[in-house]
């Protein structure tokens, strides 16, 4: 697989996807060729990047669609995602072939689930609720904010929720203790993190494991400025953003320990998007010289290598199918099987970066990050892209950072747009990044993008 940061990067400007004046943009997710997007106002909207056409698929609703996530069991013939209408209910919808015309495949709503039983306790909890989506792990929690003023602090038990996505079975419910002020910031499958405010400047970094209930802590300074945002990231780490662009990796210890930090080109970031993925090393086989009518001819590899290597990668790869299929059953036959897997480190994965045989290569965060399996080696690798309020498009990994481009100087962008401006209106804005592409939600609607390599 071919490592996003050993070339040089360019873009192409695919698609503006327009969105209405006042709807904000909530929630993107790419699985080619599928740009998926949610807004504030409730409509959900699927672009098809090969046709460039754009279906409605929910023209509004009563909250705003969160979290858009695709299934962890899509196959070749169909696919399905998930996403959350605010609090009350998670939408699954299901794409599958279309023999007709193969550009166009039928989306349907496969099914809608209701977070509460009775509509009483939604409209209770509803302005308290934080949701979170991942691809397994579906999360919810009330917690009872103060809405008026003065503030008045203090501290409040909230219960949990955490379910299987696809079998929707309560795998773990409970009580979060924090302060009636907070600020959420991530949720990974595991860790919530959030921010605690015990006075006007006095605030506590708090992470919860919603499986074990343990609890990490840190009181941040008044010193410490402002926090813009807070990513979890492998190894007990977490990403921060803090003073609109100085951004620096931590440890999730007792002195909440530094180990990197860098300052982002530009002013105000104003979304960011991480990841890891997988760069695969193959050892080379070695060449076979043929002499023929006085020429040699030289062959990549023998022929008993490759006879070799097939056999012993065709029985690997039965054996991980084997193994992967015994898991998945036991996972979706027993709630504690799964919460088991879940309490383990998991592994941050970029969608698009899945091997071919439809696989993914696991990662132990608690030893070091490198995997050998006979010809391939596979380690993970940190990817961030950063969007500032300038409208530069960075990308960091390794210790570097580089601008790809200005969404402000895309010339294929209306000239009087980009001069008044694509991120003024404060609006909770979003880059997200599915190998190759890339798409940035402004004040204008969603602008999609294809990123190269030479």
């Amino acid at each position: 697989m071919e490592s996003i940061e050993q070339n040089k990067i360019t873009y192409i400007y695919i698609e503006h996807i327009e969105t209405r004046f006042g709807d904000p943009i909530s929630s993107i997710n790419i699985n080619s060729p599928f740009c998926i997007i949610g807004t504030m106002l409730g409509r959900l909207l699927l672009f098809n990047i090969n046709t460039h056409k754009l279906t409605i698929l929910l023209d509004g609703s009563d909250e705003e669609i969160l979290n858009i996530n695709f299934s962890t069991n899509n196959n070749g013939a169909s696919s399905d995602f998930y996403c959350c209408i605010g609090d009350s209910s998670i939408l699954k919808y299901t794409i599958r072939p279309n023999l007709l015309d193969n550009n166009n495949p039928i989306v349907t709503l496969a099914s809608t689930i209701k977070n509460y039983s009775e509509e009483f306790l939604h409209v209770k909890d509803c302005d308290n609720a934080i949701v979170y989506l991942t691809k397994e792990i579906f999360f919810m929690v009330a917690i009872e904010q103060i809405k008026k003023k003065p503030m008045i602090l203090n501290t409040t038990e909230s219960n949990y929720l955490v379910k299987n996505v696809e079998s929707q079975e309560i795998i773990e419910n409970g009580t979060l203790r924090t302060t009636n002020y907070i600020v959420p910031f991530d949720f990974d499958g595991k860790y919530f993190v959030l921010l605690q405010f015990f006075t006007n400047v006095e605030r506590m970094l708090f992470s919860f494991n919603v499986f074990t209930q343990k609890t990490w802590k840190h009181l941040l300074n008044k010193n410490f400025g402002v926090l813009n945002y807070c990513k979890l990231i492998k190894n007990n780490k977490l990403f921060i953003v803090r003073n609109l662009n100085q951004c620096e990796f931590r440890v999730m210890d007792d002195n909440f320990s530094i180990t990197h930090t860098f300052i982002n080109k530009g002013d105000q970031v104003v979304a960011c998007d991480l990841f890891y993925n997988i760069i695969r090393e193959v050892k080379k086989a070695r060449p076979l010289m043929v002499r023929k009518e006085g020429k040699i001819n030289i062959y990549k590899f023998h022929k008993e290598d490759v006879k070799k290597s097939n056999t012993v990668n065709n029985k690997k790869y039965e054996e991980i199918s084997d193994t992967a299929t015994k898991k998945n059953n036991n996972a979706n036959n027993s709630q504690e099987n799964f919460k088991n897997i879940q309490s383990n480190d998991l592994c941050y994965e970029n969608d698009s970066n899945i091997e071919e045989n439809g696989s993914s290569s696991k990662i132990n965060d608690e030893n070091n990050n490198l995997v050998n399996t006979g010809n391939i080696k596979a380690n993970s690798l940190l990817n961030i892209f950063l969007l500032d309020i300038d409208g530069n498009v960075n990308y960091y990994n390794e210790n570097e950072l580089k601008t790809i481009f200005n969404i402000n100087k895309v010339k294929e962008i209306d000239k009087v747009i980009r001069e008044r401006g694509l991120f003024s209106l404060n609006y909770q804005y979003i880059i997200k990044y599915s190998r190759p592409y890339l798409a940035i939600s402004t004040d204008n609607g969603c602008y999609l993008f294809k990123l190269k390599y030479i």
